[in-house]
């Protein structure tokens, strides 16, 4: 009985150790089955963004990395329904091409058959084509920005080793038009592709968008560790962004300045349109201009600047109505008031002259603007206090940035206001010893024009995200720089220059222009003074009871052509004579 009781503990001993491991066994493969539905949770559910970018081709982790970048439109007006959120032309947009590249190593033709097979369709020499064949690499690029029929030719050539694959390059459909103000996608000092000039630059972290993230730990072999932290953020596409200008104006104003400017052989011109009472830019041109699909064929860098904001100048004698607004709207002078032009006046022991040096004798204020006399305007500020005519100059805009969102803006210069001697407020009357843009004249008629209220010149309208958030832009709180009965009284004196004075020749048939010519020496900043060469401008708006436009043309020392009367201001007549009937405003003439 003793030796059956100790054989039934034992075995009772043996399967409590079986039952406990079977147990044991149990709970590891549970814990097991739990860590692999974990981990299964993690990659489908917590971690799918990660591996789905993995598990995805080339071009598929591309897109998810990296951004579109936002495309630049303009709106088209021309269209009888032209609606804002529809009616929209591109002028910066991305657009697919074709690279062509080979794989030397796996050529099955040699490199001398396979070279002239590819030459004529690729437009490139032999032995040009030859020395990339002959490498001994697994890649080698042969050309970008080929179109699909090309592509389609070399494939149909069949030459095994040779391929093409989709590459996005910016593209705009213009070509010249506009560039100025669009600049370029070009590349940073890092070779990383960026925003150059223009909208493009101002508003590059915009348009490029956010770039996606893929990330995880690594082994010393650079393997990626199967545990640890990951993380896969996709890219956000740029923003759209649309622009004021009208495609219409735009191209008439860029084709007509260039053909000018070509025509009197001018170093460079300029050209803005903008509303008056809203400060929207209706176009903005320079010259010379340049291709910005082919931006790297520019010969001088100059050729990307935006003149009419980049480059301030001494304006001349179209800074005279900023004068003649502070006499008015001080008191000092009315339109009627005269004073004696004897043909020079010396102050500070410079002696100044009129510009056609001769004495007109008794002269009014309106006719100081018909005649463009400087000794006219130095009489103006000789009745005011100097500090008061710097303070009209400021409130006018001069002397620092509009603002406008564009590269590169220029604030211009009217230091020579703070000097002491009368001298610097005498030539400043009349437009030089201070600089000033394209813009800041634009902005200050604007003003003159829009009864003495100021705004903000602006280009951009609306920027549109990639999640459709819309931010709208829109004028700025006018400011009234002068009252409205000194902007009508200047409004008069400026249609009678373009009447009875200087600027006829930008007369519009059955309608009142007001406006200014301006022809003015350039410095001589080697030796000082003032050289031979010469700036031509003019300046006005119309129709004066609505304006609907204030417009600038400049020209840099054009060789056909002594004043801004004869270069300049026909320009502006066949341009308001084509933007006046564009917007069907009745002639105002009787």
């Amino acid at each position: 009985m003793f030796f059956l009781g100790k054989n039934r503990a034992k075995l009772f001993r043996n399967k409590v150790k079986r039952d406990w491991r079977l147990l044991l066994l149990a709970y590891f493969f549970a814990i097991f089955a739990l860590l692999i539905i974990g981990k299964l949770f993690d990659f489908q559910v917590m971690k799918f963004d990660f591996y789905s970018a993995l598990a995805s081709d080339q071009h598929d982790i591309y897109t998810k990395l990296f951004p579109e970048r936002g495309s630049i439109y303009i709106k088209d007006k021309s269209d009888p329904m032209f609606n804002q959120d529809e009616n929209l032309y591109p002028l910066a947009i991305n657009k697919d091409y074709n690279l062509i590249y080979a794989e030397p190593r796996y050529l099955k033709k040699s490199p001398e058959e396979a070279a002239k097979l590819l030459a004529p369709i690729l437009e490139m020499q032999e032995s040009e084509l030859l020395p990339k064949l002959q490498k001994d690499d697994a890649y080698e690029p042969l050309k970008h920005k080929v179109s699909d029929e090309v592509a389609e030719t070399v494939k149909n050539l069949g030459i095994f080793g040779v391929n093409s694959s989709k590459e996005t390059f910016r593209y705009y459909p213009e070509n010249n038009i506009g560039a100025n103000v669009l600049g370029y996608l070009g590349y940073d000092s890092n070779g990383l592709k960026k925003g150059l000039y223009g909208v493009e630059g101002y508003f590059d972290k915009d348009l490029s968008g956010i770039t996606g993230v893929i990330q995880s730990e690594k082994d010393t072999a650079g393997r990626m560790i199967s545990v640890g932290e990951k993380k896969f953020e996709p890219s956000k596409d740029g923003s759209d962004i649309i622009l004021t200008i009208d495609k219409t104006i735009e191209y008439q104003v860029c084709s007509k300045l260039n053909e000018q400017a070509k025509n009197i052989e001018a170093d460079s011109g300029s050209a803005i349109v903008m509303d008056p009472k809203t400060g929207a830019i209706l176009a903005m041109c320079s010259y010379p201009d340049f291709n910005p699909n082919e931006y790297n064929k520019v010969e001088s860098p100059s050729a990307f600047n935006n003149l009419g904001v980049s480059e301030p100048y001494e304006v001349g004698s179209i800074f005279k109505a900023v004068t003649m607004a502070a006499g008015l709207d001080l008191g000092v002078i009315t339109p009627d008031t005269t004073f004696n032009d004897v043909g020079q006046v010396t102050i500070d022991d410079f002696t100044i002259r009129d510009w056609d040096k001769k004495s007109h004798g008794i002269q009014t204020m309106t006719e100081v603007l018909q005649h463009s006399l400087n000794l006219g305007t130095i009489f103006v500020v000789q009745q005011m206090d100097k500090n008061d005519f710097k303070r009209y100059v400021e409130k006018f805009g001069f002397g620092q940035k509009t603002g406008i969102q564009l590269d590169n803006e220029a604030a211009g210069n009217i230091d020579s206001l703070k000097k002491k001697g009368d001298i610097w407020v005498a030539t400043a009357s009349f437009g030089q010893g201070i600089t000033a843009t394209n813009l800041q004249m634009v902005q200050a008629y604007s003003a003159i024009a829009n009864g003495g209220k100021l705004v903000k010149p602006y280009i951009v309208d609306e920027i549109r995200t990639s999640d459709g958030t819309r931010i709208k832009y829109g004028p700025s709180k006018p400011v009234q720089v002068i009252s409205s009965k000194t902007a009508t009284l200047l409004t008069g004196m400026l249609v009678n220059v373009v009447e009875r004075g200087e600027g006829t020749m930008a007369k519009v048939p059955g309608y009142y222009i007001a406006g200014k010519t301006g022809t003015a020496q350039i410095p001589d900043y080697k030796y000082g003074g003032y050289s031979n060469r010469t700036n031509h401008s003019f300046i006005g708006y119309a129709p004066i009871e609505d304006p609907a436009f204030v417009m600038i043309i400049k020209f840099e020392n054009p060789k056909k052509g002594s004043y801004a009367s004869v270069t300049a201001a026909p320009l502006f007549s066949r341009l308001s004579e084509f933007i006046l009937n564009y917007y069907h405003i009745a002639p105002d003439k009787k």
